[in-house]
């Protein structure tokens, strides 16, 4: 178990001391460990080790679920898990396959395809939206709210190597979001989406993640699912990507875990890995699917917790 100051209290959302202490661990027959925590009360209360962690009750960690689909991988294609790269049709102008990253620390323009999503005045669709991301490749999450100004550009105050989610705050009454929100680099050419919410999700979608060189994330659960309507069998090939110097380059990763999936239908498949995978920062992390059947849905992601060094 990680080591845990036990002076160290910390707050929940309402208010409540949890103060983890460190003797007694406990680990179950399917490899879970569990954390003896103390609340303000005095009472010891036993938690899963993740759990404890959402919670607030170990300091300098934080769990970390990354969930993505891609609605529409058609047969030899190759695609990243995230809201960008569907094969249907013309791709979006801006996106592809393979999500891009900016090259460089960038601001970036956030706008919507529909008036709709409008803040002030407000519309009936997304108000507000927050952004999650990294501002380099030695410090960690930053995030920042910013108003949205339905179909024109609203330029983000923080500059970032990568944003890996953006959600919607506040909303009006028709949807969540009316329009697709994208976030577009502005640098080096202002053309590169890295971020995008499809109509009525409310959220990214995206199966990419990074992290500083401050900090390192282990991972502990791996999955993928996909639908496939009527006819032949779907195939399809997934694989856990790292790269693990994106403050060198960015386009070149290891392959950490591979399988396939192949059915009628849908099916499921999910790696618990009770030894987690240690992935050291600074990294980003991402999901990629080959497929070898036209009209594949494939949602897939990842969990862990993010410890501190």
């Amino acid at each position: 178990m990680p080591v845990v100051p036990i002076n160290e209290a910390t707050e929940d959302e309402k208010g409540r001391q949890i103060r983890p202490i460190l003797y007694n661990t406990a680990k179950d027959g399917s490899g879970t460990w569990y954390v003896p925590v103390v609340d303000s009360n005095g009472m010891t209360v036993i938690l899963p080790y993740t759990m404890a962690v959402a919670q607030g009750g170990i300091s300098g960690h934080t769990t970390i679920n990354k969930f993505g689909r891609n609605i529409e991988i058609d047969s030899n294609a190759t695609a990243d898990i995230w809201d960008g790269g569907a094969t249907v049709g013309a791709l979006p102008a801006g996106t592809s396959l393979i999500w891009v990253s900016p090259t460089a620390a960038a601001t970036h323009d956030i706008t919507s395809t529909s008036t709709s999503d409008d803040g002030d005045p407000v519309g009936v669709g997304a108000r507000t939206l927050k952004i999650f991301g990294l501002p380099d490749w030695d410090n960690k999450e930053i995030s920042e709210v910013i108003t949205m100004n339905g179909t024109g550009n609203v330029e983000t105050t923080n500059s970032y190597v990568i944003i890996y989610r953006m959600q919607v705050l506040t909303k009006g009454a028709t949807n969540v979001n009316v329009g697709t929100i994208t976030a577009t680099a502005k640098a080096p050419s202002a053309t590169t989406i890295t971020a995008r919410i499809e109509v009525g999700k409310g959220q990214t979608q995206m199966a990419i993640f990074a992290i500083p060189s401050t900090q390192t994330f282990y991972i502990d659960r791996f999955y993928a699912n996909m639908n496939k309507a009527g006819g032949a069998s779907g195939q399809i090939d997934v694989a856990l990507l790292v790269n693990p110097e994106p403050d060198a380059e960015l386009t070149n990763f290891l392959v950490k875990h591979t399988f396939g999936l192949e059915k009628v239908g849908t099916t499921a498949f999910l790696i618990p890995f009770t030894t987690p995978k240690t992935i050291d920062g600074p990294a980003i992390i991402k999901v990629q699917v080959e497929s070898a059947t036209n009209d594949m849905d494939v949602s897939a992601g990842f969990d862990g917790v993010i410890a501190d060094d």
